[in-house]
This record gives structure tokens, C-alpha cells and sequence, in this order.
């Protein structure tokens, strides 16, 4: 598993936090111009109020008629200064001198600033300068005698520290108010990162990303085909396996995402799909391929969730079990072999200890007989000497069983040179007999002919028994599950030989009826070794 780093719980608290922090930060700081320039804006307007009001006082206009203050117009100047909190109030002539000052020594002196030239051509504005009293914002009003001629002009100015200060005041409760804001946005990215956190079963993101890969892996590395349906009848999960038989079914789609009746109709059923229904080893048809298929519904939540679908090809499956089959036939006829031959040993080991010589020369004179009689029976009707050993194992366990056996043809099998064709010709003879054994289990006389020969150019098998027989109409249902009215073992090894036969391109017939035995005649086409082939000619 990869290293772990930073815990996913305060990854998303610095996520949220630091996104909460920098949406305050810029919400703060244009909240805060806003605030600044309407701060500026009030406190212009102010100053040119207070501007406009004293410029319109009789006062002021005798006093720039005489071309001097007098002491009450000095008062009324600093009181409305102090009360409006303003820097100054300058009442000032034609000629820029000033009548009035916050200090009296600069009374009588030009205006400093450089910015009152517009009052004096009827203007009325407000700027920033810097004066004998140190940087300010000015309000400049014109005054006008009782004709409307300018005799003068007022100013009015704010220092800079009060309009600073009161766009910090104004500035503060936002500053306040995005700390605030941010410390709830803390506590909040906990709460919500908690929640994920259990959500994502308390597992981090690189864990998370891990089983996905394992789960991927996983999938991939499924010789069968998977496919998982959520409740709304749509593919989710499908692994390669399960892409490449739908590709070989002829479905080049891309099946992730569609409607499980499109992609494969014949599974789609509403008792697997709403989880009604656990189906195993059920045998359904995606186009011209037989799939293996087992369908388990699965919950999420307590609530139903879907289903899973693992299938593989039937042709597939039966040829395991062919290859099985004919080892399992090997083995029972080596242990039969090795019990019959270990058990002959005993004998001559018996008689050689008791000096018994002439009951011993008589005994090996009677194996002797025996074995040649049996094998010239199956050497008369095979050549091939695979399938006549193996014919031969059988026929023992055959008359231990007190089976008597006829075998007949007339034309030999020659010598096969396909290994394959072998192994089919085992695994249809071997079913073949133990299905016979088994339907003459309650005969009180056992009997079954064997017919081997060469028809047509294709070898041909035919197997009678005098067994309790079935119902030929049970066949199709036999094939399909693998189950028969005597049993699994039966049904399935019919399956078996029957798909052997498929396999070799051959053909069968079968006749039976129930108390009738049953006759089946099997015939397949074949390649035999060259030499043979030569002689032949």
C-alpha cells in the first residue's frame, strides 16, 4: 500500500478553511473599499455641508464687505469647527487672505495648498491638498453678496487622521466579522470532514484508491465473465472476460451503463434482478453461446441493491470436464488393473509357498487363456491400442459384475492418430458403460452388446443394454440440467459423451423406453496413422 500522508479529515479542514479564508479575504476587502469610499464620500459631503451652511451666514458676507472678522464671527468659526469635528474653517477674500484661521497668527495670510484657484471663478468642490495644518480633504464654497456678486470664498477641511479613522472604525466590524465567520468555517469543515470520513468507512483516499485497484485487478485476472446490475436493470461492474463473450456473442457495445435487457434479454428477470431469486449453475443462452451462469442479488443500506452475474462458456466447462472424465476413467481402471493383478500375485505367491507347482502351472495356464481370449476378442474388433487397453480393463470389471458382454462389428477400428479423438472415444465408451451398469443395477440377468465398426468412412459405436430403460421425450430436459429420473451421475455423464460427440462432429441416435433398455448408436468421423493408411493401400 502506498505511504500515508496527510489525513484526509485535515486535508479537507485546510481545503474548506483556506477556500472560507480567501472567499472572506476578498468578500473583506471590497466590502471594505465600498466602506472606505462611502466613509470618503460622507465625509466630503459633510465638509462641503458645513461649507455651503457658513458661506450662506450673514456674518460671513459683512465680514468679506468690511474686509474683516470680528470676535463673534471668530467664536461662531470655532465653535462649528469643534462640534462638526473639522480641521479648519478659512474664510478668505477675493485675494486669497485669509479672515479667519484655527490659528490667529495666519490670519491675513495668502490660502497655502495650491487648490483654491476654481473657487475663486464660482466654483464649488472638494479635494485633497496639504496646508499650514497638514494633509486634509477641502470642501471650497463661493460667497456671494446681496447683488450675486463673489466677494469671497469659504473652505472647510478634514484631516486625514479623522477620515482614516473613521474608515478603520467602519473597516473593523468587517475585519471582525470575517475572523468570526472563518472560526465557524473551522468548526463547520470539521463537522463536514467527520461525516465524509464516515461515509468513506473511515478510510483515506489513498486506501480508498488502493482497493479500487485491487478490486480492478481482481477482476481482470476472473477467467469468467462478471457483470454486476445495480437496482435500475443498468451494468455497473463487467470485466474483460465477461467484454470478450459478449464480443464473441456479437455485442460490441459498450455495455457498462446499459440496460441489462439490451445487452443480454434472455437473463434479464425481474426475480434475480429485485433479489427474489439465487439462481446457480443455471444454463442460459447469450445468442448462439450456452453460458454457465450464477446470479446472487446483493443489498447496499438494508435496501436491495442489484445482482452479480458470474457465467463462463458451457463449451469450455465441458471440455474440463472431458479431460476429467478420461482421467478419472484412467485412474478407476488402473486401480481395478493393480486390485486384479495384486490379487493374482497373492495366489501364485500362495501356491509358490505351499510348493502347490501343479495346481500353480494350472492357474497361470488359466490367466493365460483368459487374457488371450480377451484380448484377441478386442484385438478382432481394435486396433488402436489405447482404446483396447482401455476396453480391456473394462470387460474385467464387466465379468466381476457378472455382465456378459457380447462385442461384434465387422470391420476393425484402425489405429487413431489424433490424441483427442482418443480421448473422446474413452470418454463416450466409458459413460456409455457405467450408464449401462447403472440402469441393469436391478437385472437378475445382465446383459449388453458392443458393436464396433467402420460405416461410411466414419467409425461407428452402438451400446444395448437390458436396463430399466427412460422415456426418450426426457432427453432435452436431461441435457439441460444434468439431471435424469436415475440420478445426477447418469444424466451428467450423458451430457458428457454427448457433448464429446458434438465436439468430434459426429453423430448419435438413442432408442429407449422405460422397462425396454437402451440402444445408442454413435458415429464419428476419424484420421488414422499413416502407416496404416499406406498399408491399407
Amino acid at each position: 500500500m502506498k505511504k500515508k500522508g496527510m489525513p484526509f479529515m485535515f486535508q479537507m479542514m485546510l481545503f474548506t478553511s483556506g477556500l472560507i479564508c480567501l472567499t472572506l479575504l476578498v468578500t473583506g476587502l471590497l466590502i471594505g473599499y465600498n466602506q472606505a469610499s462611502e466613509t470618503k464620500e460622507a465625509l466630503s459631503d459633510k465638509a462641503a455641508l458645513s461649507a455651503n451652511h457658513f458661506a450662506g451666514m450673514p456674518l460671513v458676507v459683512d465680514a468679506l464687505e468690511e474686509g474683516e472678522a470680528d470676535e463673534t464671527l471668530h467664536t461662531l468659526t470655532n465653535d462649528i469647527r469643534e462640534n462638526n469635528h473639522l480641521q479648519y474653517i478659512v474664510l478668505m477674500d477675493m485675494e486669497g487672505i485669509r479672515l479667519t484661521h484655527p490659528v490667529p497668527d495666519r490670519i491675513g495670510e495668502n490660502f497655502a495648498g495650491g487648490d483654491v484657484d476654481d473657487v475663486f471663478e464660482g466654483k464649488r468642490y472638494t479635494s485633497e491638498a496639504v496646508g499650514t495644518l497638514g494633509p486634509s480633504m477641502r470642501a471650497f464654497e463661493p460667497v456671494y453678496n446681496q447683488t450675486g456678486t463673489q466677494i469671497g470664498a469659504v473652505s472647510v477641511g478634514i484631516t486625514t487622521e479623522v477620515l482614516h479613522q473613521a474608515v478603520w472604525d467602519s473597516v473593523k466590524v468587517t475585519i471582525l466579522g470575517t475572523i468570526v465567520s472563518l472560526g465557524i468555517g473551522l468548526i463547520g469543515s470539521y463537522f463536514l470532514a467527520r461525516k465524509l470520513k464516515k461515509t468513506l468507512f473511515d478510510l483515506e483516499p489513498p486506501e480508498i484508491a488502493y482497493m479500487m485497484e485491487e478490486r480492478e485487478a481482481m477482476l481482470d485476472s476472473v477467467s469468467e465473465g462478471v457483470i454486476a446490475i445495480n437496482a435500475a436493470h443498468e451494468v455497473i461492474i463487467a470485466n474483460p472476460s465477461a467484454k470478450k463473450m459478449m464480443e464473441r456473442a456479437g455485442r460490441q457495445i459498450d455495455i457498462i451503463g446499459q440496460q441489462i435487457v439490451d445487452v443480454w434479454p434472455e437473463l434479464h428477470s425481474g426475480d434475480f434482478i429485485q433479489g427474489e431469486k439465487t439462481v446457480y449453475d443455471k444454463v442460459v443462452h447469450l445468442e448462439s453461446l450456452e453460458m454457465i451462469t450464477n446470479i446472487v442479488s446483493f443489498e447496499v443500506d438494508q435496501g436491495h441493491g442489484g445482482a452479480l452475474v458470474t457465467f463462463r462458456d458451457r463449451n469450455e466447462l465441458d471440455a474440463v470436464m472431458k479431460k476429467l472424465s478420461g482421467v478419472e476413467s484412467y485412474a478407476h481402471a488402473l486401480r481395478i488393473q493393480t486390485h486384479e493383478f495384486m490379487n493374482k500375485l497373492h495366489i501364485i505367491g500362495a501356491m509358490v509357498h505351499t510348493e502347490s507347482y501343479e495346481e500353480l502351472a494350472e492357474y497361470v495356464d488359466s490367466l493365460s487363456k483368459i487374457y488371450q481370449r480377451e484380448t484377441g476378442v478386442i484385438s478382432a474388433h481394435m486396433d488402436d491400442a489405447a482404446i483396447a487397453g482401455y476396453l480391456l480393463t473394462k470387460l474385467e470389471r464387466l465379468e466381476q459384475l457378472q455382465i456378459a458382454v457380447d462385442i461384434q462389428g465387422e470391420h476393425k477400428w484402425p489405429s487413431l492418430s489424433d490424441p483427442i479423438m482418443v480421448d473422446r472415444w474413452i470418454t463416450i465408451i466409458g459413460n456409455s458403460l457405467e450408464n449401462a451398469v447403472d440402469a441393469m443395477a436391478g437385472q437378475e440377468e445382465k446383459k449388453m452388446t458392443l458393436l464396433f465398426d467402420v460405416v461410411d468412412g466414419e467409425l461407428y459405436y452402438e451400446i444395448r443394454d437390458n436396463g430399466i430403460g427412460f422415456d426418450v421425450k426426457e432427453l432435452p430436459s436431461i441435457l439441460e440440467t444434468g439431471y435424469s429420473t436415475k440420478g445426477l451421475h447418469r444424466g451428467y455423464g450423458m451430457t458428457i459423451m454427448l457433448q464429446a460427440v458434438k465436439a468430434g462432429n459426429g453423430s448419435y441416435h438413442i432408442q429407449s423406453d422405460i422397462g425396454a433398455g437402451v440402444c445408442l448408436q454413435i458415429k464419428m468421423p476419424y484420421e488414422h496413422h499413416e502407416e496404416e493408411g499406406n498399408n491399407a493401400r
